[in-house]
């Protein structure tokens, strides 16, 4: 209750709810979001409802300053409302010599293909590479920069979404980019450190992923993407007790857009969790996904999209209407997104 309230009070504060002289204190200030609703029917377990996703409002100070902040409040549908995540980003940055930047706080992860906030996205759902090989916000410290055709950021953090570190050990990783022609984009990732509690004397584990995106915007009407992923967790294998938790995988997407305000996403994923700890099924198993996503731009800031799902597992792990474990799962959602 006391985390909703917060929440509350800074949506009054953002719309210059409470006072005049508080709407004042919010000129110079960048003010951004987005409301996220759905429909999504579950096939596989006769499953259906209606939800609000996600809102989100983003301030962020002028960016030709030689420093400034950014905070994002953020609500999900199903996360308990904690302060680490009403605030899905808060940190403060600086421009410093060589024309770097400088973050401190808490900001998104820069790894991967995809993008954590449905408005950066090209469909309703995530890959299973986001959902299970990925962190998605890091707490630290991270220095970034470019130059011509390359980009770059390191950065050390508490670890993969740990605001607080629950240990000793701190987490290092980076990504390099390079635009080896215009409308391409290649990226390598790279994050390693030990995770878990050293509270009563358990011990950490070195948990370390590589990540490579590429994505390639120079075709008229298309936007491919590609991302490989593979990771390990030190002796957290669930199929091996003792052995390291080994996984792998991948995606590609296709986005065609047949006019300004309508395309489609196609996309196929495939994970491999090797040590039965990244999907919680605790076996081996191999799971693969086919998107398909149609989407209508309505009006300025409104966007409407039409997703079907359809993943499946070498194993029996997704239940249906009778409790009983099928190796396919099949969802189809219909999501309304407004951006302002």
């Amino acid at each position: 209750m006391r985390s909703f309230a917060f929440f509350a009070i800074c949506m009054l504060i953002v719309f210059g709810g409470v006072s005049p002289a508080i709407s004042a204190q919010v000129e110079g200030l960048d003010i951004s979001g987005f409301v996220d609703t759905s429909y999504s029917n579950n096939l596989t377990d006769e499953s259906n409802s209606f939800s609000l996703d996600q809102v989100e409002v983003d301030i962020t100070s002028a960016p030709e300053r030689k420093g400034g902040f950014r905070v994002d409040f953020n609500y999900v549908n199903g996360q308990k409302q904690t302060t680490d995540n009403v605030l899905e980003q808060g940190y403060i940055w600086l421009k410093i010599p060589c024309k770097l930047r400088f973050v401190f706080g808490k900001f998104n992860a820069p790894i991967g293909f995809e993008s954590l906030d449905t408005v950066d996205m090209y469909q309703f759902s995530h890959a299973m590479v986001f959902d299970f090989g990925l962190p998605t916000n890091l707490t630290g410290a991270m220095i970034s920069g470019a130059r011509g055709r390359f980009d770059f950021s390191l950065y050390i953090a508490n670890g993969w979404d740990q605001i607080s570190d629950d240990n000793k050990e701190k987490t290092f990783g980076g990504r390099v980019g390079i635009s080896p022609a215009d409308g391409v984009n290649l990226g390598l990732s790279y994050i390693s450190g030990d995770e878990g509690s050293d509270q009563a004397n358990a011990e950490t584990s070195a948990l370390s992923a590589l990540d490579l995106d590429i994505t390639i915007t120079r075709f008229d009407k298309f936007t491919l993407g590609f991302e490989y992923n593979s990771g390990t967790y030190a002796g957290q294998s669930f199929v091996s007790p003792g052995d390291d938790a080994n996984w792998s995988g991948w995606l590609v997407m296709v986005r065609y857009a047949w006019t300004k305000t309508l395309g489609v996403t196609v996309r196929y994923d495939e994970f491999e969790d090797e040590g039965g700890a990244r999907f919680g099924s605790f076996v081996k198993e191999k799971r693969t996904s086919f998107t398909i996503s149609p989407s209508y731009q309505v009006m300025d800031g409104l966007l409407a999209r039409v997703e079907y799902r359809l993943t499946a597992s070498n194993e029996k792990v997704f239940p249906d209407s009778g409790a009983d474990a099928q190796d396919s799962l099949s969802v189809f959602a219909v999501e309304l997104t407004y951006s302002f």
